[in-house]
């Protein structure tokens, strides 16, 4: 078998994955309430998928879901916790009606968007319009536009409808990759649109 077609297979794992966990996550928060038995089965279950539990955001998940348990005992601040990280990994509450939900572990909540000079890279679906629109406001403020994700990249912006994919569990290549590089200690900004649009005023 090549090794590109064990790559191939190893990333199809990956995203049915990815696309398991998004069920488990909305199939528990589905009554808005996560009870001890459904936390115990999170565990066990991230323990039998290292596939997700090892990868950016099961990883995350499943070292909150550990921390919780270590002392045995599962206050109601740790239970909020949990189900907050849940939410996040689904794109937010239940209640919100976005089509194709967008994972918010990875966001920076309040960067300081300067675009003279900034690499930018976007990735998703946009509200404020096509990417070629939003690929126009960055440049003609100064911005250069970064087709992928490098380590020379400053801002990684997301659209907020999502995409396609990202219905199916893939939580897009782009905002993986710049979770790994921000873990090696390079300071990629992970921003929603609605930031991104806020700082054009």
């Amino acid at each position: 078998m090549s090794y590109a077609r064990i790559i191939a297979g190893d990333y199809n794992r990956l995203v049915q994955g990815c696309g398991s966990l998004l069920g488990i996550a909305s199939g528990l928060l589905a009554d808005n309430e996560l009870n001890n038995a459904e936390i115990l089965f999170l565990r066990r279950w991230l323990a039998e998928h290292e596939t997700i539990s090892t990868q950016w955001p099961g990883d995350v998940l499943y070292a909150r879901v550990l921390s919780v348990l270590e002392d045995g005992v599962i206050t109601e601040v740790e239970r909020s916790h949990l189900v907050e990280t849940l939410q996040k990994i689904c794109g937010g509450s239940l209640e919100a009606e976005d089509d194709a939900p967008v994972n918010q572990l990875a966001f920076d909540d309040a960067p300081a968007i300067s675009f003279p000079g900034s690499t930018f890279c976007v990735t998703g679906d946009f509200v404020y319009g096509p990417r070629e629109r939003v690929w126009a406001e960055i440049t003609c403020r100064g911005g250069i536009i970064q087709k992928g994700v490098t380590k020379k990249l400053q801002f990684l912006v997301v659209g907020l409808q999502g995409s396609e994919e990202w219905k199916h569990g893939s939580f897009g290549a782009k905002m993986v990759k710049a979770v790994e590089y921000r873990r090696a200690g390079i300071p990629i900004c992970i921003v929603r649109e609605d930031l991104w649009s806020s700082a054009l005023r």
